[in-house]
């Protein structure tokens, strides 16, 4: 009898852990279109790694057109989506930290981001997606150099004065603004005809998603000013929704979500100069600013007002601006 209720026991537990096996997650996650950039690169990917990381349990579908890219972290946040693949720039006007590292001359380079991230800017941000946005981060990300497109070519601090440009963040803006250009919101999928037709005359944008975008059919001057040159993007899951995610699967989701977090930033230069190279075979002159003009740049009479315009808006949340910069700037030894 009792050898008869042990093997009843055994098949009772061994069906129970069948079906906890079988128990699957579909999710739907929304992103915008950007082909050839190092975010849709990344983001695309999820769907298959993820179902091969949690052998089949765990589904993601995405879809590039249900959302406005504004819209990214708010759906996301009110739980119309479930997961989303945010950008930092969208936010940077309303949340200051997450235009950190748009700052013109503090953080220069992927390498320094990364460190900044590592230190302490990855975890601030996981609490800002908590609190603010209702949101579990999964990834991280940021998207190739930003660099300036346009008609004509800018070159001197002098050649940016009167020039229609298109930008992605509030920092960038303030930056042109004292450099006497003005910047002109532009839609995504208008930029090139708008070059073309002369409503702008540059756009700063990654050069990868630019390469994709065609924008080296309509113009072959691109700079890289290193002016806030990296500019971030994270994958989002709504904290609801992530809550009745099975324990075990959340650790192999995220285990995943971070390989591939880690692999971007480690191939983040080898895609980069791919697509480098693919633009100078389509006849783009890539010019990086030399350090005579960079240090006209980077001086009081033109940081200052993107700087002060953080700062005013770090304030008004109670978040001690200054402090957050030096932070930065002990953590990259400036």
């Amino acid at each position: 009898m009792k050898a008869f209720l042990a093997m009843c026991l055994g098949l009772v537990v061994s069906v129970a852990a069948s079906v906890v096996q079988a128990q699957e997650v579909d999710l739907t996650m929304v992103m915008i279109p950007g082909p050839g950039s190092t975010y849709s690169r990344a983001v695309l990917q999820i769907p298959e790694r993820i179902e091969k990381a949690t052998n089949g349990r765990a589904k993601i579908t995405i879809n590039n057109s249900l959302v406005k890219g504004t819209q990214l972290a708010p759906s996301v946040r009110d739980g119309r989506a479930q997961m989303s693949a945010v950008l930092h720039p969208y936010l940077s006007s309303g949340d200051p930290r997450m235009g950190l590292s748009h700052l013109p001359g503090l953080i220069e380079s992927i390498e320094e981001y990364k460190f900044v991230w590592d230190a302490f800017y990855g975890q601030m941000l996981s609490e800002i997606w908590l609190e603010n946005w209702n949101s579990v981060v999964l990834a991280e990300g940021a998207f190739c150099t930003q660099n300036l497109w346009s008609t004509t070519p800018i070159r001197t601090i002098e050649d940016f004065k009167g020039k229609k440009i298109r930008v992605n963040n509030t920092e960038s803006a303030h930056l042109l603004n004292a450099l006497g250009a003005k910047p002109t919101p532009i839609a995504w999928g208008e930029i090139s005809s708008a070059l073309q037709r002369g409503l702008i005359d540059g756009i700063m944008s990654a050069s990868c998603a630019g390469q994709q975008q065609g924008f080296g059919q309509v113009t072959k001057h691109l700079q890289n000013w290193k002016t806030g040159p990296i500019v971030g993007w994270a994958v989002l899951a709504n904290k609801e929704v992530w809550a009745k995610v099975p324990a075990d699967l959340q650790k192999l989701i995220k285990d995943e979500m971070w390989a591939l977090q880690e692999e971007g930033f480690h191939t983040y230069y080898e895609y980069q100069n791919s697509v480098e190279k693919i633009l100078e075979g389509e006849g783009a002159e890539l010019w990086v600013a030399p350090d005579s003009e960079l240090k006209r740049l980077f001086v009081p009479e033109y940081t200052d007002a993107v700087y002060n315009a953080w700062y005013e808006r770090c304030e008004k949340l109670g978040i001690d601006g200054k402090a957050l910069v030096q932070r930065v700037r002990t953590v990259l030894g400036k």
